[in-house]
């Protein structure tokens, strides 16, 4: 057992200072004041000096970090991304794929499916988010248009039988098929997302009637207000701020929305229906430079990242520590309403809040421990303390890969 101490504890419901948590192995056992959490005479202690205790982040969307990403054909870059992730508070989170071609999306899945199968330490893969590849062309932002589609029920058959692996699709709902596609998702009970879209409310409210709840960073890559025959009709964005039935995420690394949109969404949703995300990619981490992403050249430069035109920005290098201080500069937000909105917000619309995202007994012992500043001291995946230099940078990716043949073999 492990006995977080010395430290303000967030629960759900209030702070409290001077607060325990009690881990008995991989789960909460106890949360309270020191001196009302019974404590066994035998048991380890970690003293975080007058830190916040607060549950672990939950990024469901990001597309990489330092260097790794779920589309490179390696089993091991998922689990480095999922140690790296650590380094940044996040205990649990989506690799996210960006649109690509089939071949490269099946391989994906399958080795998505083999690490977390095999997953033993880092950051728990919650299962993919597919961001694509049934886009609508005119608000693709940095994604390859060769790799868009309409969804065919041959094709999107081929996904599903790795349903239990994907945690959730990114569409638009006014393609083609787009609502049989939807209802295919709920049955399997993947999270059908609303995004890259174009769609106006009658076609929003069809697909929320097959079945789809949430929307995939909202103000980006999503339609407006326009005319249809003279009148002026909802636009998505409009509608997924409308409707109370669609939960949505926005990416607050400073630079995708304006701090007033960040207040409106937050005003309209509410933080138990909008999320912080990072949607962040590979590159997050490297030095500044061009690179390539989502198969097409982008720039690195000044915390952010642009395709090579600059007509959009190619997902983000925000981690999810620095989006939780960020939203809470941008939009002047208690702590407590942060970190739900990182943790139990996610998990909520995931549906994995009966084991994650906040600090309760029963739930997994997800735990990030941050300085005054809100920068990460320690990270706890199921009990265990995150150590990132142990775990990850003294391993080395292809030797990773090679063991886990040798082992299958």
């Amino acid at each position: 057992m492990l006995l977080i101490e010395n430290g303000t504890v967030y629960t759900p419901t209030r702070a409290i200072s001077d607060g325990v948590v009690l881990v008995d192995r991989s789960r909460i056992h106890a949360v309270g004041k020191r001196g009302e959490v019974h404590v066994p005479a035998e048991i380890d202690r970690l003293d975080v000096g007058g830190g916040v205790v607060a549950p672990g982040l939950i990024d469901m969307h990001v597309h990489g970090v330092g260097g790794y990403g779920p589309l490179d054909g390696s089993v091991a870059n998922l689990h480095m991304m999922a140690l790296l992730l650590t380094r940044h508070g996040v205990t649990s989170f989506a690799p996210t794929f960006g649109s690509a071609p089939l071949d490269a999306i099946l391989r994906g899945l399958e080795d998505a499916h083999e690490a977390r199968r095999t997953q033993k330490v880092g950051a728990q893969i919650l299962g993919v988010h597919m961001e694509g590849p049934y886009m609508n062309p005119a608000e693709r932002g940095a994604m390859p248009l060769s790799t868009l589609r309409l969804p065919e029920p041959e094709e999107y058959a081929r996904f599903l039988s790795y349903a239990d692996d994907i945690a959730e699709m990114t569409l638009a709902p006014e393609l083609p098929g787009a609502v049989e596609l939807i209802q295919a998702l709920r049955k399997r009970g993947i999270l059908a997302a609303a995004g890259h879209s174009i769609a106006i409310d009658s076609e929003l409210e069809r697909a929320v009637e097959a079945g789809l709840s949430h929307a995939t960073h909202l103000f980006c890559n999503m339609g407006t207000l326009r005319r249809v025959n003279i009148r002026r009709v909802a636009g998505m964005v409009e509608s997924v701020l409308l409707d109370d039935r669609i939960t949505a995420e926005i990416i607050t690394d400073g630079y995708h929305i304006a701090p007033s949109l960040m207040k409106l969404a937050l005003k309209v949703k509410g933080p138990e229906r909008l999320a912080i995300v990072t949607d962040g990619s590979h590159l997050t981490g490297m030095p500044p430079g061009r690179y390539t992403a989502f198969g097409r050249e982008v720039i690195v430069e000044d915390n952010i990242t642009y395709v090579s035109d600059r007509s959009a920005y190619a997902g983000s290098v925000a981690t999810m520590d620095r989006c939780l201080r960020c939203a809470i500069e941008s939009m002047d937000l208690p702590l407590p309403v942060a970190l739900r909105m990182a943790s139990l917000t996610p998990a909520t619309i995931l549906g994995v809040a009966d084991r994650k995202g906040s600090l309760e007994p029963g739930k997994d012992a997800d735990i990030v421990i941050f300085d005054s500043s809100l920068h990460v001291k320690y990270t706890l995946v199921g009990g265990r303390i995150a150590d990132v230099e142990a775990d990850g940078h003294s391993i080395d990716c292809h030797r990773v890969e090679q063991d886990m043949r040798d082992e299958r073999a």
